[in-house]
């Protein structure tokens, strides 16, 4: 009887009698896996994106919980500084003895208690609690979160104004203090601060039409047509902006089609430096990665009779490159040579009308898309890249046909791979002149070119880049 199995009901001698072989395996859900990624982070300094895709995996996320892992995760590297500040307001310890699963479980926690709206409360603590026991941790660590968690809601009134100011009244702008320094002394602490909090804002989807298969006009007749809000770009006139828009891209209509590929509006412009494209003319994308600049230049190319080239020494990279070419321009024929520019630049016997040199750098400007890279890098490392872009540069620089023309960019804002670089490349290559970029970018980017240098600042549709033409030769008359 249902009765006999209440407080007089006879117990087991032992409880081990009537447990379970093994406990129940705990799923590791989307907390799990954001939890998980910013320790790996934490010990590796690897980027975000490539440790998540890996844990994502481990996890076997469905495509909803994917997108809520990311959103948490990339949220917490956005308000890393303000989140510590709560988290030492909560914790009587300092934050150093914390174990670090625990340690980012409660800052995943309070990032849903303090900055997402949707999610309830209780779901915030709970699936915290069940990442540290799908973690296996012991149990007093499970109710240690679960307390300091549910004391941040008992308290969150109170504690609100500490997620955008510090104990001083100062805003949180969570960015390392050497890199708001930096950027306080060279562009003035209003713009450094504009920066900063710009960076703590999740940027929006934009997307590059290809107009070699659609149209600007006709691409975003078929987004709005699913009810997608689309805005024109501000910069470059094949940029779409989505800024609404956080599903599933490959989903979105035209995409698998080849008709749009996702690329920031700097990044779009950049291929403009290597303007007017010679009929004929043969080019280089010296550093292809993925492919998005390669395609953009076959873009700029249509009718040209143009031949281009593309150099990659990673192999993941290399596949990336194949699928995106063979979605965007399938008719296209480009030479995907496997290795990296020192090699192929001691074994070409051509010269280039164009080659870009899209160089790996600190990617301080790109820190709102990719906000790991803030907590990544260090001052140190810039002598180090430098090193790195000139060496491209020079190895570039011999495989320039006379006359032609050599772009060199990053996606940074520092001085050192900047214009440094190009000040010390033109002193040891004399036979190459700068170019101001101005009048081959179309007129409404051609604002965001300073001292000859296209050189975008972070904004709400534009990533920080920096680019400069290069002509071999001397002037003309």
């Amino acid at each position: 009887m249902a009765a006999q199995a209440g407080k007089g009901a006879k117990r087991p001698r032992s409880a081990r009698s009537v447990a379970p072989a093994h406990p129940p395996k705990i799923a590791q859900t989307a907390r799990f896996a954001a939890i998980e990624t910013l320790c790996q982070r934490e010990r590796t300094r690897l980027p975000a994106d490539v440790l998540f895709d890996a844990v994502a995996g481990q996890c076997a996320l469905i495509e909803s919980d994917r997108h809520l892992a990311m959103n948490i995760l990339y949220g917490v590297l956005r308000q890393r500084q303000a989140l510590q500040s709560l988290l030492q307001t909560l914790c009587q310890q300092p934050l150093s003895r914390i174990k670090p699963f625990v340690h980012q479980a409660l800052l995943t926690g309070l990032y849903q208690i303090f900055f997402l709206d949707r999610i309830p409360e209780s779901a915030a603590v709970n699936e915290s609690v069940k990442a540290v026991q799908a973690a296996h941790l012991p149990a007093n660590l499970q109710g240690f979160v679960n307390a300091v968690l549910r004391e941040s809601i008992r308290r969150k009134e109170l504690l609100m104004p500490m997620t955008f100011h510090d104990r001083d009244g100062a805003p949180f702008l969570n960015h390392p203090d050497w890199l708001v320094r930096r950027w306080t002394e060279r562009f003035g602490q209003e713009e450094a601060r504009r920066i900063c909090l710009g960076n703590n804002q999740q940027a929006p989807l934009i997307v590059h039409v290809n107009t070699c298969l659609s149209t600007p006009a006709s691409v975003k007749k078929a987004l709005e047509q699913e009810g997608i809000e689309v805005q024109s770009g501000n910069y470059s006139p094949e940029a779409l902006i989505l800024p609404d828009f956080h599903g599933a891209i490959h989903r979105l209509p035209g995409f698998a089609a080849g008709h749009f590929q996702v690329q920031d509006e700097a990044a779009q412009l950049l291929p403009w430096l290597l303007t007017p494209v010679r009929q004929g003319g043969l080019y280089l994308d010296a550093c292809a990665g993925l492919g998005g600049k390669t395609g953009n230049l076959v873009q700029l190319g249509q009718g040209s009779d143009m031949t281009i080239m593309a150099v990659e020494p990673d192999a993941q990279r290399r596949q990336k490159f194949r699928e995106n070419m063979r979605r965007l321009h399938p008719d296209t024929q480009l030479t995907l040579v496997e290795t990296d520019l020192q090699h192929f630049a001691a074994d070409c016997d051509r010269h280039f009308d164009g080659i870009l040199v899209d160089a790996p750098c600190s990617g301080t400007g790109v820190a709102g898309r990719h906000p790991d890279i803030r907590w990544n890098r260090q001052e140190r490392d810039l002598p180090r890249y430098q090193q790195i872009q000139l060496m491209l540069l020079h190895q570039a620089a011999g495989l320039v046909a006379e006359s032609g023309i050599l772009v060199y960019a990053t996606c940074s804002l520092e001085a050192e791979e900047n214009d440094e670089v190009i000040h010390h490349f033109l002193a040891n290559h004399p036979d190459f002149r700068l170019e101001d970029c101005t009048p081959f970018l179309p007129p409404s980017a051609r604002e965001l070119v300073r001292e000859g240098f296209f050189a975008p600042r972070p904004g709400p549709s534009i990533d920080g880049f920096f680019g400069a033409r290069m002509r071999k030769g001397e002037e003309e008359p």
